[in-house]
């Protein structure tokens, strides 16, 4: 009975230790190592629904600002800033007869120069006048005097007792075609005026002995001698004359402030202004016309002198008609305005010039001093 009852223990015994190995690797195989009873994967299932949106989070910091854009163009905003920051500096001239001063003979524009109470205009304004009335654009005025005039540049100087209420323009050389403008004065006595345009173009000779600025903003009469004022509140130019009507439609010319910077020192100075000369006319020759005369390949453009004027400077150190400039102080001449533009912008009276030209095929230089150009 023993032996039975042993062997049943046995059994029992083996039988749980059999149970305990099988759990164990039960165990191990799903936990540890569940590749072993896995089957070939299966196609994916379908994507479930979206779930809920959370909630937004909280709102983010605002980043750097940007670059400033360029401002829009509106021809309004820059009349009414400019208007603004320079009526202040204009004004009118009311002028009067030498004879009778009670009968005012005209009127013309100007602008404020310095704190001194120098007042620019144009020469023609106060022309035969004897008497001056500086108005203002608060409606005061004073008296001036002329203390000095070009006729041969139209431009003059006035001196009065400023009032403190008004302010100085300033000058400025710098300017670029299509560059908008605009122009403050006195057009037939309405004080005040602004009119808009752009600069046509620069250098135009034939009207004065000055290369001008070209413009379409209206220059009429009494606009003589007010500036014409960049975008910035700058005078570019002195406003000089003007053609309207029949085949002409806002053709206006102005005195540019590049070489009115060199004119108004000695006007108030000196009282004077003193313009360099040479003493000879030409004429442009561009490729096509240049083909007929005497000149090396390379040459494509010059002036051709056409006359020459006794006791100038030109007739002193040798110059002789038919002659061909092709550069002048050391600046090339390919336009008919190109002699004006250089003297007036680089050279004096007295003062020593290199003329390089062409003479009877060959090319040669000519030292001479500029003389001063005469009234008439």
């Amino acid at each position: 009975m023993n032996i039975v009852k042993d062997n049943t223990k046995i059994i029992s015994y083996s039988s749980l230790i059999i149970s305990s190995i099988t759990l164990i690797l039960l165990l191990y195989t799903v936990i540890i190592n569940p590749a072993i009873f896995q089957g070939p994967e299966g196609q994916p299932g379908m994507p479930g629904p979206d779930g809920q949106l959370g909630m937004p989070g909280p709102e983010g910091q605002p980043g750097m600002p940007g670059p400033e854009g360029q401002k829009g163009f509106s021809p309004s905003y820059y009349a009414q800033k400019v208007y603004e920051e320079s009526k202040a500096g204009v004004v009118s001239i009311k002028v009067y007869d030498s004879n009778e001063l009670e009968q005012q003979t005209g009127i013309g524009s100007g602008f404020i120069y310095n704190e001194l109470g120098h007042i620019i205009t144009n020469n023609h304004v106060i022309q035969g006048g004897y008497g001056f009335v500086v108005v203002y654009f608060d409606g005061s005025m004073s008296e001036a005097e002329v203390i000095g005039k070009d006729s041969l540049g139209d431009l003059a100087v006035l001196k009065t007792d400023l009032p403190d209420s008004v302010k100085k323009l300033e000058l400025e050389s710098k300017i670029s075609i299509g560059e908008q403008v605009f122009a403050i004065g006195s057009p037939v006595g309405l004080v005040g005026s602004i009119t808009a345009g752009v600069i046509s173009q620069t250098n135009r000779t034939g009207l004065s002995i000055l290369p001008m600025i070209q413009t379409d903003a209206s220059i009429n009469p009494g606009n003589s001698g007010g500036p014409l004022i960049n975008s910035e509140g700058k005078v570019v130019g002195i406003n000089s004359m003007g053609y309207r009507g029949g085949e002409f439609e806002a053709l206006g010319f102005a005195i540019p402030s590049s070489i009115a910077k060199r004119i108004i020192p000695n006007l108030i100075e000196e009282g004077e202004h003193k313009h360099p000369f040479i003493g000879i006319s030409a004429s442009f020759l561009d490729p096509i016309q240049i083909r007929g005369k005497s000149v090396p390949k390379e040459i494509t453009s010059g002036l051709e002198i056409q006359n020459i004027r006794p006791n100038s400077a030109a007739e002193r150190y040798g110059l002789e008609k038919d002659d061909i400039i092709i550069s002048m102080g050391g600046y090339s001449l390919r336009a008919q305005h190109d002699i004006s533009y250089v003297l007036h912008h680089f050279f004096t009276p007295d003062e020593n010039i290199s003329i390089e030209l062409v003479r009877n095929g060959e090319i040669m230089n000519i030292e001479l001093v500029l003389g001063t150009r005469p009234i008439n």
